[in-house]
């Protein structure tokens, strides 16, 4: 009886270590399905955008990229400083501006279409007008990715660069100078970087919410990069529609992979 008695309580550890193993392998394996089936969704998704979508070398002719190129920076910066703010030299310039409303934050504009690429938080901040102009860009965009194929996902475009005072100028060229982007009225739209809004994740009692929005966001960076030439081709032909209506000028800069884009006054 002894000998039971000590027996019993070696089983139960025995049976709930088993118990344990085997929940755990069930969940492991209800999880790596639903992984896989979203992977298939994911890939619908890619094959959706290739076959209704040129990559750019198919779609770029010479007249375009001279469009593309037709309003050189010069032109811009005579455009720019039309927006009325003098260039700024400063953080203390850019906050001045803000408080007097002259400058808005586009980190407060919410449900954006864009993101940011390499831009620090300090020097997000355009004139409303430019504000405007970047929203209707990137709404273009997807109006016009939509008008390819209606079940592409949404498509966020890269802002490589907004405010550069002259202070900055000089961290990242090695002198002081007044750049078109001093103004607050244009911006850089980088080309080799798209994010894609990919399908929710299937959230069960089983998925680890972490796990979820890792994936979910490794995958829509991985599918933006791979679909670059077909975003791209989308970006050129949104950005010639618009300045073809007057709203904005553009300067593809090749060296630094983006589009340069100044919203013109009164045009939004």
């Amino acid at each position: 009886m002894t000998k039971m008695k000590l027996l019993y309580p070696a089983l139960s550890l025995i049976l709930a270590a088993l118990s344990a193993f085997l929940y755990s392998e069930y969940r492991t394996g209800l999880f790596s399905r639903i992984l896989m089936d979203y992977e298939d969704a994911v890939y619908r998704v890619e094959r959706g955008i290739i076959e209704s979508t040129p990559v750019y070398r198919d779609y770029v002719r010479p007249e375009i990229e001279n469009e593309l190129t037709n309003y050189n920076l010069a032109k811009h910066a005579a455009e720019v400083v039309k927006h009325g703010i003098k260039a700024m030299r400063n953080i203390d310039d850019i906050n001045e501006n803000v408080k007097s409303g002259r400058l808005v934050s586009l980190d407060e504009i919410k449900d954006k279409k864009y993101y940011f690429h390499n831009v620090k938080k300090e020097y997000r901040y355009l004139t409303p007008q430019a504000a405007k102009g970047l929203e209707l860009v990137a709404e273009t965009f997807q109006k016009k990715l939509n008008e390819k194929n209606a079940k592409n996902p949404e498509v966020k475009l890269a802002v490589s660069s907004v405010i550069r005072t002259v202070n900055y100028q000089e961290k990242v060229f090695g002198r002081k100078f007044v750049s078109t982007h001093s103004f607050g009225g244009c911006f850089d739209i980088f080309f080799e970087d798209f994010f894609v809004v990919l399908p929710e994740f299937p959230k069960g009692p089983f998925s680890k919410e972490k796990i979820v929005d890792y994936i979910k966001r490794r995958d829509g960076f991985l599918l933006g990069d791979a679909l670059r030439r077909q975003f791209r081709s989308v970006l050129s032909e949104t950005l010639l529609e618009l300045q073809r209506r007057g709203v904005l000028y553009v300067f593809l800069e090749n060296d630094r992979r983006c589009y340069h884009i100044t919203i013109l006054k009164k045009s939004i």
